[in-house]
């Protein structure tokens, strides 16, 4: 039977190097993302050992490079390459965890979006933008956005850009972000699985919205 104390391992790793780290990308976000790979990998043919390393490492690249934060994936490629070599993951799946860190970010619905038929890459951008959805994302995205000193809301449109939190507002990053991220999903398993916390979602945001434009219009 095949040895994978390396799961046991890779998580200690996670949770000692993201110890006391911002709530946004801490241990419990990796954590998450783990949980709900997992569960949309029951309903797809894949390398669930791919999909379990790449959902619990793919933002560890955040770390030590928040000034550098497009480039996340590539700082967390490096790290986990060297990880994963140490605690007995198959080598042999090293480059593919390595592709699933590299593309998490790069969406169907992006500028720069980077076509792939990468099954585990697409799972795990899956399960990332389940823990976009949902209230413990709405206070993640709060936290982020109280942390940078950016706006509740601002009345003035923002146009679009690369970057994800450009000045412009958390109703408007809301607006952006999960709401969008749900209706873009990979695979109908991930829709299914998050229909609930997608819900929950859209109503905070169109009361926020609401209550937000009655106070800040007079």
């Amino acid at each position: 039977m095949p040895d994978k104390s390396w799961k046991r391992k890779l998580e200690k790793k996670v949770k000692d190097y993201l110890k006391d780290y911002p709530a946004c990308h801490d241990f419990y976000h990796h954590d998450r993302t783990k949980k709900y790979a997992l569960e949309i990998a029951k309903k797809v043919k894949c390398d669930e050992d791919i999909v379990y390393a790449g959902a619990l490492i793919h933002d560890i690249g955040y770390k030590g490079n928040e000034l550098d934060d497009l480039r996340h994936n590539h700082y967390g490629m490096k790290l986990a390459k060297e990880w994963l070599s140490r605690i007995g993951f198959p080598l042999e799946k090293i480059d593919n965890v390595l592709e699933v860190i590299r593309l998490h970010d790069n969406v169907s619905w992006a500028d720069d979006h980077e076509p792939t038929e990468h099954v585990e890459v697409k799972i795990v951008q899956d399960a990332d933008r389940l823990d976009n959805l949902g209230a413990i994302d709405m206070a993640r995205l709060s936290y982020y956005f109280g942390e940078r000193g950016l706006p509740i809301y601002n009345p003035a449109k923002v146009g679009r850009t690369k970057r994800l939190f450009l000045h412009h507002s958390l109703l408007d990053q809301m607006n952006r972000s999960p709401m969008k991220s749900w209706k873009n999903l990979n695979f109908t398993a991930s829709r299914s699985i998050s229909k609930k916390r997608y819900e929950l979602t859209r109503k905070i945001y169109e009361n926020l919205k609401k209550e937000l434009e009655e106070t800040h219009l007079k």
